[in-house]
């Protein structure tokens, strides 16, 4: 891959004509190649940026595409399969939807808050409002659930009023993600919108869609019974095995002296249903160790 390379596919796959200008660095990248369309009407703009270089990068790449540029593309699957085919992995993406008319306001995000709409894993996400709130501000309100900074946030906000319409219903929906704690997967791409209505319940309706699930590692780490007694053997196994040697002591003695009663956090409980069966257990491990 080559900066010619890269700017030769984006330039296949978006509706214009496609330049770059050295300018810089970016995110402690050495080099940044400004991303610049020029459209069929001779109008230029920017879309995004290449960055590559620097000793602390360790050879990775930076491709960023703003809200513009995404909206030049006209080919996300040809988008996703490069980027599978390079390893690549999606640091931040953002997910809008308009509702022109007013369908859906920042009152009823607020409302739908109130409710408990946007509870995930039984508490509330947090809630932070901005704007003109008081009686008569013309300026638009936006209201923020969740914190980026923990991988997800959802703001909220009357776009036409940004624009400075101040009596437009325009509101936009815009769902933020970043891969602290997840992996984003690459098929966000080119199913932007079950990953919007994922992120949190409230918006569910909104959209005709499969949701796309995007767990986070925490939520990954719960995992079966049968792993969590094979990292047991594998961490603690020629513990036991010297115990048992040493003190000749039974196995039902050594379990009895260790075990604690009591549901793993990082357990799934469907994970360790009563209906599980030894055989099936020890078939769950084997499948689990590396061949």
């Amino acid at each position: 891959m080559s900066v010619h390379g890269l700017m030769s596919f984006l330039d296949g796959i978006m509706d214009g004509r496609l330049t770059a200008v050295l300018d810089g660095g970016l995110f402690g990248f050495t080099e940044r190649y400004r991303l610049v369309l020029q459209l069929h009407d001779d109008a230029k703009v920017e879309v995004g940026a290449i960055a590559l270089g620097g000793e602390s990068q360790l050879g990775r790449w930076l491709l960023q595409l703003n809200g513009k540029g995404c909206g030049m593309v006209t080919d996300w699957e040809s988008v996703q399969e490069l980027l599978e085919g390079l390893g690549a992995v999606i640091s931040r993406v953002d997910l809008a939807v308009d509702f022109l008319d007013g369908e859906y306001s920042v009152d009823d995000a607020y409302s739908l808050y109130d409710q408990g709409a946007f509870i995930n894993r039984g508490r509330n996400p947090e809630l932070d409002t901005q704007g003109s709130w008081h009686e008569g501000g013309t300026k638009g309100r936006t209201m923020y659930v969740g914190k980026l900074k923990h991988g997800k946030t959802l703001c909220v906000y009357e776009k036409g009023r940004q624009q400075g319409m101040p009596d437009s219903d325009w509101t936009r929906f815009e769902v933020r993600l970043g891969n602290r704690d997840r992996t984003i997967p690459l098929n966000v791409l080119t199913n932007p919108d079950g990953a919007f209505i994922a992120a949190y319940p409230a918006l569910r309706d909104m959209l005709e869609a499969a949701a796309l699930e995007i767990p986070t590692q925490r939520e990954e780490a719960k995992g079966s019974l049968a792993h969590g007694l094979y990292h047991a053997e594998r961490c603690y196994g020629k513990y036991m095995h010297q115990a048992l040697s040493m003190t000749g002591c039974s196995a039902a003695d050594l379990v009895e002296e260790i075990r604690i009663f009591g549901l793993p956090k990082k357990l799934d409980p469907a994970g360790g249903s009563a209906g599980l069966q030894w055989p099936e257990l020890q078939a769950q491990i084997q499948r689990i160790r590396p061949s």
